[in-house]
């Protein structure tokens, strides 16, 4: 199991420079983000730190767009990730506004989850050629994600089997699904194979995952008997005394 920090959601103030120095001093390898359009490359890839995952679609959903339109952004990503020697990139279901949500529409149930099936395999063609894999995000619309679509495990899982390719996984964000429906761990045992990537972060506050009402000590204990790929750590800063050397120890700590 390897660790990879989210540098748009810890300290999202700092500088580029100045946060990628930090956490490589602290002792982490690796770092994913959101959308690279706003990213130094040439910062990053002399940061001697590797890029784990980052979000292909920002401004195309799943759900609503053309293939043709989808299909473009997520080569654009893909040239991205070429250039970072990324070989995983995150899918969202919808487009995000500025607070979170996801403006309403009036197309089905339905037919969204077959658009978003139909731009999912087209992509999984895209992805194999260029052997990337695709991990697509439920998120919670209890909280923060109002009217997105993907707000369950099963619609997810569902949706990953259909479509049967190595190339598309699901990242299961903790944070995420113990708002939505909880029996984390249960989860993440018996559906692994189909995960490619975890999100951490404690619930309630989105923080770090020393504070909160889910152990994590024990669920990344127990994780490890099934799972050995990327956890990415994707909390905002709740305490004023954390630091990325407070946040390595920790894991450390746990004796993974």
């Amino acid at each position: 199991m390897e660790f990879s920090l989210c540098i748009d959601s810890i300290y999202p103030e700092d500088g580029l420079k100045e946060k990628l120095e930090r956490i490589k001093q602290a002792g982490f390898k690796f770092i994913e983000f959101w959308d690279w359009r706003d990213k130094d490359f040439e910062l990053i890839i002399n940061s001697g730190l590797k890029v784990t995952n980052f979000s292909g679609n920002r401004v195309s959903s799943l759900t609503l767009d053309s293939k043709e339109k989808v299909i473009q952004e997520v080569n654009a990503s893909i040239d991205v990730a070429k250039k970072l020697k990324c070989n995983r990139i995150m899918l969202l279901s919808d487009i995000l506004e500025g607070d979170g949500s996801v403006k309403t529409n009036l197309l089905s149930s339905e037919k969204k989850f077959l658009r978003l099936y139909d731009n999912l395999k087209v992509l999984v063609e895209v992805a194999k050629k260029e052997n990337i894999v695709l991990v697509i995000e439920p998120l919670n619309t209890l909280k923060d994600h109002k009217n997105y679509y993907l707000d369950n495990f099963q619609k997810t899982l569902e949706l990953i089997q259909s479509i049967n390719s190595e190339h598309l996984k699901i990242l299961y964000d903790i944070y995420h699904m113990q708002i939505m429906e909880g029996n984390i761990l249960d989860t993440l045992q018996k559906y692994h194979q189909f995960i490619g990537y975890i999100h951490v972060a404690n619930v309630p506050y989105r923080c770090e995952p020393w504070i909160g009402e889910l152990d994590f000590t024990f669920i990344l204990k127990e994780l490890l008997k099934v799972y050995s790929g990327f956890v990415g750590f994707e909390f905002f800063v709740k305490e004023k005394s954390f630091t990325y050397e407070k946040l390595y120890d920790w894991i450390q700590s746990i004796n993974l």
